[in-house]
């Protein structure tokens, strides 16, 4: 229960970092983000001490802790990250590896347009679809870096979800779409498909961050 309160705080933390809602050089202090978000002091500090982990806070020799800032900047940075990973994942996957998880992907599929019927945000299967394209690719490098940025990638698809809520059609398709290149064994068009889709998710998580 504990973990569950702590990981709730820190995305709450993140996201507001994130748009922009903490400044940059602003401290966080325990004792007033555990009133102001009601709970104990101890998931506050293992929040931001995950925090200090992914670059957005930074902690100092007398323990006092200011977030970094996040801009537009940081944003397309990591969707660049993305599309680099995930594109050369692409490149790895082989015709057996793609048949032996088609049938994984296209259910990544059917819950994404169950949540869409249900107008819901499922932001976490739109992130193991992604993940799976860089999971079959057996590069334990790869996935380690592509896990390392999971929850801030959580917290832009978040974010892109907000702005993108009657759009979710569109961006359905567009995952259905790269199966599609990825069962032709059509890599330069998968690639293709797979930028676009980021690029498109970048923009309207920068747009998100200046409307939210």
């Amino acid at each position: 229960m504990k973990n569950n309160i702590a990981a709730q705080v820190v995305n709450h933390l993140r996201k507001e970092i994130i748009l922009g809602k903490y400044q940059k050089g602003e401290p966080l202090i325990e004792t007033k983000l555990s009133d102001q978000l009601g709970v104990s002091r101890g998931p506050i500090r293992e929040a931001i001490s995950q925090l200090v982990s992914e670059h957005l806070v930074e902690k100092f020799s007398n323990g006092r802790t200011a977030v970094v800032g996040f801009d537009i900047l940081d944003i397309e940075n990591l969707y660049d990250t993305r599309i680099l990973l995930e594109n050369h994942a692409l490149s790895q996957i082989s015709k057996e590896i793609f048949d032996e998880n088609k049938e994984k992907l296209l259910s990544y599929i059917s819950q994404m347009r169950e949540a869409e019927y249900y107008e819901q945000r499922d932001i976490e299967t739109d992130l193991s679809f992604h993940y799976l394209l860089v999971k079959m690719t057996g590069n334990g490098s790869l996935m380690h870096l592509w896990t390392a940025q999971r929850d801030i990638f959580r917290t832009l698809i978040d974010i892109t979800s907000e702005v993108t809520f009657t759009n979710q059609s569109e961006i359905i398709g567009q995952h259905v779409e790269i199966i599609e290149a990825l069962e032709q064994q059509d890599l330069e068009q998968s690639q293709k498909l797979l930028r676009k889709h980021l690029e498109e998710a970048c923009a309207h998580c920068c747009n998100g961050k200046k409307l939210l």
